[in-house]
């Protein structure tokens, strides 16, 4: 290991200071897709010359529009962008609706198990591991466990009212 890499936790990975900037999301939306920039570009319907200035950080004169930032997003499955321009404001993001599984309760039950022992264990590795101090990395990563907590959770309570008996007939008087 090299003596250059400073890490704040001590535990092999860096802490960094914040949220990404929305630039850097941008930027990673645009060229970290699978088959980056050259596949995203004709998606959007333009060139990979004006999609890359357009995604470059440091251009002050090309930028994406709004349009154009949420279907970046879409076609590469990164919400990068969102998350960080909630932040920016000082919000936090919860997918609207879960993955879907069909309104099975067995299967709807086990994913939230699931993500409960997903948050638990985020919290614990950051309580237990760093004796007391917390990352910003570690309470990242709760905070992402947290959200898709409540993503299951409210796909559970979609199964079930799915799975709720009709409301009977009005008596006639």
């Amino acid at each position: 290991m090299s003596s250059g890499a400073s890490h704040v936790d001590g535990r092999g990975s860096p802490d960094t200071g914040g949220p990404m900037s929305i630039d850097d999301a941008v930027y990673h939306v645009v060229h970290g897709g699978p088959g980056g920039v050259e596949s995203l570009a004709p998606r959007l319907g333009m060139p990979v010359g004006t999609l890359t200035h357009k995604a470059n950080p440091n251009n002050t004169t090309h930028f994406l529009r709004p349009r154009e930032l949420v279907d970046a997003q879409l076609f590469t499955g990164q919400a990068h962008v969102l998350h960080a321009m909630a932040a920016a404001l000082g919000f936090v993001c919860t997918r609207a609706t879960p993955d879907q599984i069909g309104g099975e309760p067995v299967e709807a039950v086990m994913r939230l198990q699931m993500a409960e022992a997903d948050f638990a264990r985020a919290v614990a590795d950051a309580v237990l591991v760093g004796e007391g101090r917390v990352t910003r990395n570690e309470i990242r990563r709760a905070e992402a466990m947290a959200q898709e907590l409540i993503a299951t959770v409210g796909h559970a309570l979609a199964m079930l009212r799915g799975r709720m008996r009709p409301a009977p007939p009005p008596a006639e008087l």
